[in-house]
């Protein structure tokens, strides 16, 4: 398997990718795979947000338009990570963190096709609200599988163990202040406009009530 892996990375493609100063290979090929990233991802968590109830007053059936543009960022992806693979297979191959990356892309990829079969092949003309818990629990899994493919992506760029636990923790750490501080930005617009909405029907009633 060494050898393989060592033949792969010796060949002509592998070290014209990885040694070459032209801007149109490596640097461009991991812009690729940043933008597809990017639409694939974005486009992924923010259909499964509104699953969870986020921005509930937008309808779920116009989101379908947005599934061909997240498919092809994820052909971009998929096509600029083979060619980054190639670059430098023996590391890659050798490291569990970029198995745990894989599986947990496959993960996200099934949520999503779960959830497209049971909202977008057939869109119902009116969205029910709150969406069924099955639904709900999908979506959580694909929060839950991209953020583990992004932090495992992101460990595969450090060989040493140290660096990989302290960019873990800090990635944690930024994830659960990101996530706790969208709750409570939430909860908090929500009470606002509550409290907004409920002052012109007191001084409704009140002016009712003095005539």
């Amino acid at each position: 398997m060494t050898s393989l892996l060592q033949w792969l990375e010796n060949t002509s493609l592998s070290t014209t990718l990885r040694d070459s100063p032209n801007v149109f290979l490596y640097p461009t090929i991991l812009a690729f795979h940043t933008l597809g990233l990017a639409f694939f991802v974005g486009i992924s968590s923010a259909i499964a947000l509104r699953v969870l109830g986020v921005a509930a007053s937008l309808p779920l059936a116009p989101f379908r338009k947005f599934y061909p543009v997240m498919w092809l960022g994820f052909f971009f992806n998929a096509v600029s990570g083979t060619l980054l693979l190639v670059i430098e297979p023996t590391k890659f191959l050798t490291m569990v963190d970029f198995y745990v990356k894989l599986l947990a892309i496959a993960g996200a990829v099934l949520c999503n096709r779960w959830l497209y079969v049971r909202h977008f092949r057939s869109p119902a003309p009116v969205d029910p609200n709150p969406l069924p818990p099955r639904d709900r629990a999908i979506a959580v899994a694909t929060l839950f599988f991209w953020a583990a493919a992004i932090t495992a992506g992101r460990l595969t760029a450090y060989d040493d163990p140290h660096a990989q636990w302290q960019t873990a923790l800090g990635t944690a750490i930024v994830t659960a202040a990101l996530l706790a501080g969208g709750y409570v930005a939430v909860k908090s617009w929500r009470w606002i406009r509550a409290a907004r909405g409920a002052r012109p029907a007191r001084h409704a009633i009140t002016q009712e009530a003095q005539r």
